[in-house]
């Protein structure tokens, strides 16, 4: 049922170095800032022929041309090489005994009849013992040998290797489903993670960086509701999806206008079917979505510039775990801007850009900064110091609210960076 609604969808075509937390104190002051400024380092067979002809000198050194005598009836090779290029029965049979008279193999054999006395001793005293109404202590010990050969033989078997498949979209529209594991508050912020079991626990889905998740879903009047959102990757390895269950993060506000500031009209819908209808266990059906991250500039990127609001900063986490790692992109600086009204809202990705700060220092630059978000970027010092003036080379993303979007990149614009070096994720 879900894919064929989704498969109607798909038919309509509907569709800064400045670090405002220390590692060691994460309290946020009201338009204060703790600085932290990270250092930035500049770059920079023939053996065997050999015994044959030795071992065949003997023989031929005595005769003398005249004394050869060549007849047809007899080989021209001397025997040391007849007998090690022709083949014959008796050889065979020798290479066989070889193999019957070797240790490995005396081995295998004894192990194998100890293992197969041991077997039927056991059923033998064990019936026995269960006739006369007693268990003998011999039938324990046989028990713990059949045991330990048990164990010897299943630790000498090849283990299978877990590997991560891509889930396949085999349905209509391109749609596959998904199942609603779980919902679970971030700390004390506003906003709840759903958890979604794929088909099966191997599957994966890859994405690309700014690249959404679709989902579609029936409402309880039977209303078709889609969201696009951005993968919650908070708390995974750099670079690592976890197989079988994808995340996302959505706000939890009760007002339906405060959902749709945060995340769009079309989104506050389907959020309002999944928080009030949806129980763990229902189907949703999911497909990757549409990729977001574009840039016209120059290349190579050698720096970014981030600045994100409330959920924006997902998918700005996800890059960073992407663009940090050395040797993983051209980028050698990141500076992160992360402006938010409420203190709990950072409790979205506070640990995790601090864990990331931590093993980047160098190269990373984060300020989380607290601020009435209706006052101008440029009004505001902490922000004014984190966000570099242009570059050739830097790209810069803007990720947030549709209001708070179009403010910073105005503001981006003011500091000099062109419309083709700033991209602006949804």
């Amino acid at each position: 049922m879900i894919l064929q609604v989704a498969a109607t969808i798909s038919a309509l075509g509907a569709c800064s170095s400045t670090l405002a937390f220390a590692p060691t104190q994460r309290s946020l002051i009201h338009k204060t800032t703790t600085h932290l400024r990270p250092e930035v380092f500049g770059s920079s067979s023939s053996m065997a022929n050999t015994a044959l002809r030795a071992s065949a000198e003997p023989i031929l050194a005595p005769l003398s041309p005249s004394n050869l005598a060549v007849s047809i009836d007899k080989p021209l090779l001397t025997p040391i090489e007849y007998g090690y290029r022709a083949s014959s029965p008796t050889n065979i049979w020798r290479s066989f005994l070889a193999v019957l008279l070797s240790d490995v193999f005396k081995t295998a054999m004894v192990a194998f009849l100890i293992a197969a006395g041991v077997t039927l001793l056991s059923k033998c005293f064990t019936g026995a013992a269960a006739a006369s109404g007693s268990s003998g202590g011999f039938s324990n010990i046989l028990t713990k040998l059949k045991n330990f050969f048990a164990t010897i033989t299943k630790s000498s078997r090849a283990k299978p290797v877990n590997r991560s498949v891509p889930m396949p979209f085999e349905g209509d529209g391109g749609w596959g489903k998904c199942t609603l594991r779980s919902k679970k508050k971030v700390g004390t912020s506003p906003f709840t993670v759903y958890e979604f079991a794929l088909p099966k626990p191997e599957y994966n889905i890859p994405l690309a960086l700014g690249q959404q998740l679709d989902f579609c879903c029936l409402s309880s009047d039977d209303d078709i509701c889609t969201g696009s959102f951005y993968p919650y990757e908070v708390g995974n390895e750099s670079g690592v999806s976890q197989r079988g269950v994808v995340r996302i993060v959505l706000p939890e506000s009760d007002s339906a206008e405060a959902n749709a500031a945060q995340v769009g009209m079309g989104n506050s819908k389907f959020i309002e079917v999944l928080k009030d209808e949806m129980r763990v266990g229902d189907e949703i059906a999911i497909k990757p979505g549409k990729s977001h991250l574009t840039y016209y500039g120059k290349v190579p990127v050698s720096d970014m510039v981030c600045v994100a609001s409330g959920l924006g900063i997902v998918p700005i986490v996800d890059q960073v775990k992407s663009i940090s790692p050395k040797g993983s992109s051209s980028v050698k600086t990141t500076s992160i801007v992360w402006i938010n009204e409420n203190r709990s809202d950072f409790d979205l990705a506070m640990d995790e850009l601090e864990k990331e700060y931590m093993k980047y220092s160098t190269k990373l630059a984060v300020s989380c900064i607290m601020d009435n978000l209706k006052k101008p970027l440029d009004k505001n010092r902490e922000v004014e110091e984190a966000v570099p003036y242009f570059n050739a080379g830097t790209m810069a993303v803007v990720s947030g609210p549709k209001r708070f979007a179009e403010t910073a990149k105005a503001y981006l614009n003011r500091k000099g960076y062109p419309d083709n070096c700033i991209c602006v994720l949804p």
